[in-house]
């Protein structure tokens, strides 16, 4: 894409296509002198210089970060050590115990990132000063780091004319915001994997709501409880093909086996055809239904008992 040597007719180029902006920096010297007035101060000051920089759009500087993770990827590696590591350290112990040991590791990594401080609280719906959710202010120092890289143009532009080879292990080693974005996303993923093992803290940031959540968090009144999704999620992707039958024979084990809370027929059918890309009818129950109904109702029941102990 870009072959000409010309910086400026480089940038020139981007700012027409808009995928940069320029903008100006101006530079003020200024001196404060106390006036005959108690407590008053004023300030003289004058522009020194002014210069240029160019910032890029939000979705250039997203594609570039994710192409370093995924360029460098091999220097995403330190969560594998720490698993093993965490995996011996807490070889038959108790789960109150790992997770003991479990939230001292949270912590040491999560104070090891230089989060600012400003990012570690916010207001409230009352306007009062809180903390801020562990993962909110890692979500918060990340966009930080995009906006550290936005108009960075000695990174940006090889990406853009396709230059891979300018991604080297030198400029990876070398480069501070390559290793800060690295840094980074090496104690992410640690403090992510802790957080899903241990649940010290609600995360719905950087780790994907599954299908059932997703599900219960718009139908909590339709349904009796998260593990009830849950479980219909865990029996459709047990086999290898889900047919109707199978739907209709869940449906009519937690409404008229189990007795408890569900959606009806209807309701049911368009969830499961919503959620996991089917396209049954309307689900129903025929006033006789065959041997191999009530021999699926049997098995979920042994499913069932086995899924909640």
């Amino acid at each position: 894409m870009f072959t000409i040597k010309d910086t400026s007719l480089i940038m020139k180029h981007l700012e027409e296509n808009k995928i940069c902006e320029k903008f100006i920096l101006k530079n003020v010297s200024a001196n404060f002198e106390k006036t005959d007035k108690l407590g008053e101060w004023i300030s003289r000051g004058e522009l020194c210089k002014s210069r240029f920089i160019y910032r890029y759009t939000t979705s250039v500087i997203e594609e570039l970060y994710s192409f370093l993770l995924d360029h460098y990827k091999s220097g995403l590696n330190q969560y594998i050590l720490f698993n093993l590591s965490f995996y011996e350290e807490t070889f038959g112990k108790t789960y109150e115990k790992s997770k003991e040991i479990a939230l001292n590791y949270f912590n040491t990594y999560y104070n090891q990132i230089p989060i600012h401080p400003s990012f570690k609280l916010k207001f409230d719906s009352n306007r009062n000063m809180i903390p801020t959710p562990k993962f909110e202010s890692l979500y918060n120092y990340k966009k930080n780091l995009l906006l550290n890289i936005e108009n960075k143009s000695e990174l940006i532009i090889p990406y853009l004319a396709g230059n891979i080879d300018f991604y080297n292990s030198h400029l990876f080693h070398n480069n501070f915001i390559i290793k800060e974005v690295f840094e980074f996303e090496n104690n992410l993923k640690i403090l992510i994997e802790l957080n899903r093992r241990f649940k010290f803290e609600e995360d719905n940031i950087f780790t994907q709501k599954s299908i059932s959540q997703k599900i219960f968090e718009k139908y909590e009144d339709e349904f009796d409880s998260l593990k009830q999704i849950e479980f219909i999620e865990y029996q459709i992707k047990l086999k290898e093909k889900t047919i109707r039958a199978d739907i209709v024979s869940l449906f009519d084990f937690f409404s008229n086996h189990l007795n408890i809370k569900t959606p009806s027929g209807k309701v049911f059918g368009e969830i499961i055809n919503s959620y996991f890309d089917f396209n049954f009818s309307k689900i129903k129950l025929n006033s006789s239904e065959s041997t191999k109904h009530f021999k699926n109702i049997e098995k979920l029941k042994k499913d069932w008992e086995n899924f909640t102990n």
